[in-house]
């Protein structure tokens, strides 16, 4: 099968983060594509999620190599493809999960396909997680074992206009419940305790946390307080999303929400602060190892970039880990979690290309 063909069939394999049954049906689709190649593949049960994918063409008692890094899901739910089904026009491909990420993985099966056919096949594996769009709680123990028998990890998420991903911020979430005490708003209310007004007070000073200079953003998200207009709120609720470049911002922010103290001595509140995933920063491995991509990239008459981003992938959690870590290597494209989602289809050759090169060239 050509890789157009392989991401027609991924793409119409709908495989929401929610739908488990699906998402293994099509981790097993995948797993006998890579299995024609040679490799050893493996599901992995993850409860709630489908399976995981597991390959690898390198023997499976040494340790080394490079681990390509991926995932099945999409957050489009089933029935989307009967409105947006799988389209090829004027070089770009269309559908949803086109471009986040199943171009990636029909790259993968390439690279696999060409690997395996080598006459000394590389040590290259694969890891596919089921819930990657949802934090990868259910797949993360065993995405991080596997990861950390290898060399180095290659994330083919979409690339950046084209660009490699060299660095990603930290994702957090605060959830603050606050409790105060009811009273009539118009006959006594100064026997209340307002978990509204405490709510406020709380929001302003999350805002207040977020640094442009260091580029982290602390952002209240949702709220939510009282159920009658009469009453003083006796328990509100409010959520925010924090983004870091650095552990060290991770840590400035966890330590000042955690030292906060309601104004008002009537209201409690309790805070918890989760980071699901954090920072991929910029390291000098993982600075050597986008020099040899992009060196490889010009061997093959293209200029790769790297660029930092916002948002967050399961290559934050391998670099966390201390392995070097590249993402972004998967087809250009755009419209990620958008209708118009959309990939560049004669990109797919040349980035199967570039991580075949790699390989050839890598212990």
């Amino acid at each position: 099968m050509t890789m157009r063909e392989d991401l027609r069939g991924l793409v119409e394999r709908e495989s929401p983060s929610d739908d488990a049954d699906r998402v293994s049906r099509l981790a097993e689709w995948i797993g006998a594509r890579l299995a024609s190649s040679g490799a050893k593949v493996e599901r992995l049960v993850c409860p709630g999620r489908g399976d995981a994918l597991r390959a690898t063409l390198r023997d499976e008692a040494a340790s080394g190599g490079t681990l390509l890094l991926g995932h099945l899901d999409t957050v489009w739910p089933v029935g989307t493809l009967a409105e947006r089904p799988f389209r090829l026009e004027d070089g770009k491909a269309t559908g949803p999960g086109v471009f986040d990420m199943k171009a990636g993985v029909a790259v993968a099966i390439a690279v696999f396909e060409r690997a395996g056919s080598a006459p000394r096949p590389p040590r290259v594996s694969l890891f596919l997680a089921p819930d990657e769009e949802v934090g990868s709680a259910a797949s993360r123990e065993a995405m991080l074992a596997f990861a950390r028998d290898h060399d180095r990890v290659l994330v083919l998420e979409p690339s950046l206009a084209g660009a490699a991903k060299v660095a990603r911020k930290g994702t957090g979430l605060v959830d603050v419940r606050f409790r105060g005490r009811a009273a009539h708003a118009g006959l006594e209310p100064e026997k209340g305790a307002s978990a509204l007004l405490e709510m406020a007070r709380f929001a302003l000073f999350a805002a207040s946390l977020s640094d442009p200079a260091a580029g982290t953003t602390v952002t209240p998200t949702v709220a939510g307080a009282g159920e009658k207009t009469n009453v003083v709120p006796e328990a509100a609720r409010l959520s925010a999303d924090v983004r870091v470049w650095t552990r060290a911002e991770e840590s400035r922010v966890r330590e000042a929400l955690a030292g906060y103290e309601a104004a008002d001595r009537g209201v409690s509140l309790s805070i918890d602060a989760r980071f699901d995933r954090p920072p991929m920063e910029e390291t000098k491995a993982s600075r050597a190892l986008f020099d040899r991509v992009a060196f490889l990239a010009r061997s093959l008459g293209r200029e790769i970039r790297g660029k930092r981003v916002g948002g967050a992938s399961d290559g934050n959690l391998t670099a966390a880990a201390g392995i070097p870590t590249l993402d972004g290597l998967g087809p250009a494209g755009g419209g990620a979690h958008a209708r118009d989602e959309w990939v560049d289809a004669e990109d797919l050759e040349f980035r199967a290309a570039l991580l075949s090169r790699f390989l050839e060239e890598s212990p």
